[in-house]
């Protein structure tokens, strides 16, 4: 149901427009020539090497640069990149904390009934009954499943993403009708 290009937030930074994600942040550099540490928000670590290029922002001082995505391979729980122009331990360690973005249009098509997470964002959450639940501000991953955030009225809920419970998505109507299993809603209130 869904493909997660990211750990969508609803959190755009200022020096980023709307056709970027965050897909992930360095962690550290890995070895002398320049390869670095990244944890990915994906549930695959080899995604990354899917994308030609990435948009590197550190928080500091809000320094944006765009690089060349040279290899990327899976490490244990982490993914190991190496981008064009960083060759050495430390112009990696220079790299360390700067979240990494994405174009959405080097995002792969998806199959019919597929959505990535950032098209639920913003959405309104309405119930199979009608009532309404308030904004979609975010997903993350869990091992179980995915879990919609919903803000609204003074409250938020958690409702997990599966086909029991997502019932209907309508992008271009701007909700999603879910099925909350007695007592889902109230556990979150």
């Amino acid at each position: 149901m869904t493909s997660d290009k990211g750990n969508i937030t609803g959190r755009q930074n200022s020096k980023l427009s709307d056709d970027y994600v965050l897909i992930g942040k360095v962690v550290k550099p890995h070895g002398i020539r320049g390869e670095v540490k990244v944890y990915t928000f994906s549930e695959r670590l080899d995604n990354l090497k899917l994308y030609k290029e990435v948009v590197l922002l550190k928080p500091e001082d809000g320094t944006v640069e765009t690089y060349q995505l040279i290899n990327s391979r899976p490490q244990v729980k982490l993914a190991i990149v190496q981008l064009q122009g960083v060759n050495t331990r430390e112009a990696a360690e220079s790299l360390q904390g700067s979240e990494i973005w994405l174009d959405k249009s080097e995002f792969p098509d998806l199959e019919p009934g597929e959505y990535y997470w950032d098209q639920f964002v913003g959405l309104q959450a309405v119930t199979d009954t009608g009532i309404e639940l308030g904004e979609i501000s975010g997903l993350f991953a869990t091992k179980a499943h995915d879990v919609m955030v919903i803000k609204g009225a003074g409250r938020e809920y958690m409702i997990p993403v599966k086909d029991e419970i997502i019932k209907q998505i309508d992008t271009k109507a701007g909700k999603v009708i879910i099925a909350p299993p007695a007592g889902l809603l109230e556990v979150n209130e």
